[in-house]
């Protein structure tokens, strides 16, 4: 029971994930090294100057300069950056999701070096070593470029802010080459039986999933006041991007939308009202924030495939919706509606999602034979132009 109530006390002066704690003299503050230190009674210049002054507080200079020479452990490094990274995610500018990501890529990167290597003694093999290491380590070329990513991103960031006068040889390690493969989609067949044995609002969202290319996050964060009933569209700005989705609604899409209860301002919810997909805050003893991921609709569809008995490839789930509407949008020929469709800002990424269009790629390559040879052997349809008169 008692310690119960001490992580409850933990949670509350936390101020919300806030990296300084408010003090009952009204300052907020924060203890370094056994001492504490205070930044003032108002808490976006507290934050901007406890930022300032971090990376020499935590090496125990006790003083600002404008440029360190790199003097600073690998571990003070890291965590300064990501107590900035923390206040863009209070800002709503970072995703908590990517947050949790750079916290175990950096926290791996520092028991890597050893906690107390200083940024100084990095080497360019050190770094060629690290990358070695993420790949024997995973088989994912996006997850060991994701590692890679986050610990540039924190070098340039460094220099970029005057925190580092001189920043390692990043330069040295390049990214792994993602070879693509071809990922499964669904066919007719399995989408008609998924629709047929849904429960009303998994069968709401599947149909979102194949309508407008919604994955779960999109689910669960869609609002009430994001779909036009009356014009049959959704207005709905993607969250990675900021661009903004505006989509006719199919009428069977609508129609399972409208058989769902209104208990809040969100389409989709748990029994206890709840977003579907949300981040779980648990603080361990060591006071430390853990972040877990609990995703209710990838839990339920999984369900939903294992309960129909449908032989899916691994790793199928409901983000293959997304994947399976952009490969049906694309044989429409327009690439442009595919762009538009995954609200991704240009074409390069939403081609990623397509994946088989042989027939449609064959029609094209026969369409300009036909346009060359003018045989009328062409089984398909018509080119709509090209003939010489």
């Amino acid at each position: 029971m008692s310690k119960t109530i001490s992580n409850s006390k933990k949670r509350k002066t936390r101020s919300d994930k806030f990296p300084l704690t408010l003090h009952p003299t009204g300052q907020y503050c924060k203890k370094i090294k056994g001492k504490l230190y205070y930044f003032g009674t108002d808490k976006r210049e507290a934050l901007q100057r406890y930022l300032e002054d971090a990376i020499f507080l935590h090496s125990g200079k006790g003083q600002r300069r404008n440029i360190t020479n790199g003097n600073v452990s690998i571990k003070t490094l890291c965590n300064l950056y990501l107590d900035h990274q923390n206040s863009r995610v209070q800002a709503e500018e970072l995703t908590i999701r990517h947050y949790t990501d750079q916290v175990k890529s950096l926290r791996r990167f520092v028991r890597f070096l050893g906690q107390h290597c200083t940024v100084n003694t990095i080497t360019a093999l050190d770094l060629q070593n690290y990358k070695r290491k993420l790949q024997k380590s995973y088989n994912s070329a996006n997850r060991i470029n994701l590692h890679i990513a986050i610990m540039k991103s924190m070098f340039h960031w460094s220099k970029k802010n005057e925190v580092l006068e001189a920043i390692p040889n990043i330069d040295v390690v390049s990214k792994v080459k993602v070879i693509r493969k071809e990922k499964p989609t669904f066919t007719v067949q399995q989408i008609r039986k998924l629709l047929k044995d849904s429960e009303p609002q998994m069968k709401a969202m599947i149909l979102l999933g194949l309508n407008c290319g919604f994955g779960n996050t999109d689910c669960s964060q869609l609002l009430w006041k994001n779909i036009d009933f009356k014009k049959y569209r959704v207005h709905y700005p993607r969250g990675k991007t900021g661009i903004n989705r505006d989509l006719v609604l199919w009428p069977e899409t609508v129609k399972a939308i409208k058989t769902l209860p209104r208990t809040n301002e969100r389409v989709f919810n748990t029994p206890t009202g709840k977003p579907l997909v949300r981040m779980i805050e648990t603080i361990d003893k060591a006071d430390n924030i853990k972040y877990t991921n609990n995703d209710s609709v990838g839990k339920e569809f999984s369900k939903l495939i294992k309960k129909l008995d449908l032989k899916m490839e691994k790793g199928v789930g409901f983000y293959t919706l997304r994947r399976t509407a952009a490969t049906l949008t694309a044989r429409s020929g327009d690439p442009f509606a595919v762009q538009r469709l995954l609200g991704h800002a240009d074409l390069k990424m939403a081609t990623m999602y397509v994946q088989d269009v042989s027939e449609q790629t064959d029609r094209a390559i026969n369409n300009t034979r036909k346009i060359i040879i003018q045989d009328g052997s062409s089984p398909l349809v018509d080119a709509s132009s090209g003939r010489d008169e």
